[in-house]
């Protein structure tokens, strides 16, 4: 088993090996880290608004240590390692999986590419909490067995891994079935001649006495939230939980395929025509780990409840893991990678149809080649686009610092108000309009702590000053220090001369970086050509204006 860890933890730090030169902030990750000490930010939200204790928790800590770009990044790193050796380790002891699946099922879980937020830094305490998830599984496993001082200091270190996976909320649907799994367990290691019903009450009755705490865990957890750090204003709103209709929870269900599987292979095709070299890349690595985990034994063909088991549980596991953000009203997006979020679970209904399938061809050929052509081409398509999306992140990153670095070396005008027109929306190669947390926090880190309000001119709404007075007046709002009242001006910020699609400007930015074969503070410079007029914003209505009713 030690040799399956090791190639595991190597094609994982691999795949996400370009995270750890990626130190740029994406979206809300503005408004909770500070890029240098004296940049002004106000997490009280977290608590106060948003109701995320652990994730205040988290932030506080990160921007203590002076590093909060390293911290989120190694918090990362760990939820990848701990999350995919603990299911390793889980499946594997439990005897539900042989060493290959069960390094083949990480792999696909901890690199699923449908997910695009891996290189975001707030973020990386979702992926932790996921990793510690399957942490808690593995502890709980090794409780199971265990006798005396031994079992009680491991379930309580399973109860406090789990109570802090409960940072990304819907984890706890996962942790449902954890706990199926333990009812499972002590079923099956009750007296068959109890019968059925009888056998099934004893299991219940003793799952519940015997794991009281893990029984109470997630009422504890979310009646604190609820006493102490009650969500207020808009994000009462935004998590305002209904019971959705039928005809929704279909067509929200249908979003999150569509999103998370279907729009990846189209992503994935499209990819691969046109950058073909990062996934000859991942076949040479997945080629390489195929070969060093085949073993010579043979063993019998899986049994049609082996095979159809873990395709039932997946559709399961897919439609529990969806169901809470359709409860709270969210959809998925593959068009803005922010909109990703809330798939990052979605590599395990993946990784069980891989499993699915790789045993159904094992019953017309040898194990080896049913997981060489089931899971190492899935690996290759899931390391490939996890690479693409990293080079997009990247690119987003070299193209904030181009245009900080430009601002940083101008005065500042006469504005407080600052309209990003972006003519990177049109350049040739993937790009997002940056979000108004990204280009008011780019303008706080060029000039300083005032209260700047810059937005994306084309990603916004005509009444977006009225719209953001109203947000930073409200109760437990993350914009409290936003300003949308003072005088205005509009930042064109088009490609340069060294503009190039996205996976060029990486490779030349890594060359520059790792190889000192340019200067990186020039290679940003050629970047764009960024001009600033001052003056009422176009297209813009002044603060207090309504909108005009649409027709």
């Amino acid at each position: 088993m030690l040799r399956a860890i090791i190639v595991l933890l190597v094609v994982l730090l691999a795949a996400h090996a370009p995270m750890l030169l990626n130190d740029g902030l994406f979206m809300d990750d503005w408004l909770v880290l500070k890029p240098r000490p004296d940049y002004f930010i106000d997490i009280d939200f977290l608590l106060n608004g948003a109701g995320h204790p652990i994730f205040y928790s988290y932030d506080t800590f990160a921007n203590w240590t002076g590093a909060p770009v390293a911290v989120m990044v190694s918090l990362a790193i760990a939820g990848i390692v701990l999350g995919a050796t603990s299911l390793a380790l889980t499946a594997t002891r439990l005897g539900l999986l042989d060493r290959a699946e069960a390094v083949g099922l990480a792999l696909i879980v901890w690199t699923y590419p449908g997910y695009q937020l891996w290189a975001g830094k707030a973020n990386a305490v979702y992926v932790f909490s996921f990793g510690l998830l399957f942490t808690g599984a593995w502890l709980l496993t090794l409780a199971f067995g265990a006798r005396g001082l031994r079992r009680v200091l491991l379930r309580v270190a399973c109860a406090l891994v789990f109570l802090l996976g409960f940072a990304l909320n819907s984890t706890i649907v996962l942790y449902a079935f954890v706990v199926l799994g333990l009812f499972v367990a002590i079923w099956r290691a009750g007296n068959a001649a109890d019968g059925f019903i009888r056998r099934t009450w004893l299991a219940s009755w003793r799952c519940a006495l015997g794991y009281p705490e893990l029984m109470v865990l997630p009422l504890i957890y979310w009646g604190s939230l609820n006493i102490w750090f009650k969500r207020i204003g808009v994000y009462a709103q935004h998590y305002d939980a209904h019971f959705p209709t039928l005809g929704e929870l279909a067509r929200g269900w249908w979003a999150f395929f569509v999103t998370g599987y279907r729009d990846v292979l189209a992503h994935a095709a499209r990819a691969a025509i046109t950058v073909p070299t990062i996934f000859i890349l991942a076949a040479v690595l997945v080629g390489i780990a195929v070969l060093l985990l085949q073993r010579s034994e043979t063993k019998p063909a899986a049994s049609r409840l082996a095979i159809l088991l873990p395709l039932v549980l997946a559709v399961v596991l897919f439609l529990a893991l969806s169901s809470p953000y359709l409860i709270a009203g969210l959809r998925p997006s593959s068009t803005h990678f922010y909109e990703s979020r809330h798939l990052l679970m979605l590599g395990v209904p993946s990784a069980l149809t891989f499993l699915a399938f790789k045993r159904l061809i094992e019953r017309w050929t040898s194990p080896g080649i049913a997981f060489a052509v089931v899971f190492g081409s899935g690996l290759i398509v899931s390391i490939g686009m996890l690479w693409s999306d990293y080079v997009f992140m990247q690119a987003r990153t070299l193209k904030q610092e181009a245009l900080t670095q430009n601002l940083a070396g101008r005065p500042q005008p006469a504005a407080t108000v600052y309209a990003l027109d972006d003519g990177f929306v049109d350049y040739p190669s993937r790009h997002v309009a940056f979000g108004l947390a990204e280009v008011t926090g780019m303008l706080r880190l060029a000039w300083g702590n005032q209260p700047f309000f810059g937005f994306a001119l084309r990603a916004e709404r005509p009444d977006i000053l009225r719209g953001m007075d109203e947000a930073r007046k409200a109760p437990g709002s993350a914009f409290h220090h936003f300003d949308p009242s003072g005088p205005q001006a509009t930042i064109s910020f088009q490609p340069g001369p060294g503009a190039a699609p996205n996976h060029t400007l990486v490779r030349k930015y890594y060359a520059c970086r790792l190889l000192a074969r340019c200067d990186v503070a020039e290679f940003l410079a050629g970047l764009a050509q960024v001009t600033i007029t001052l003056g009422p914003i176009a297209g813009v209505l002044p603060l207090g204006t309504e909108a005009a009713p649409s027709r």
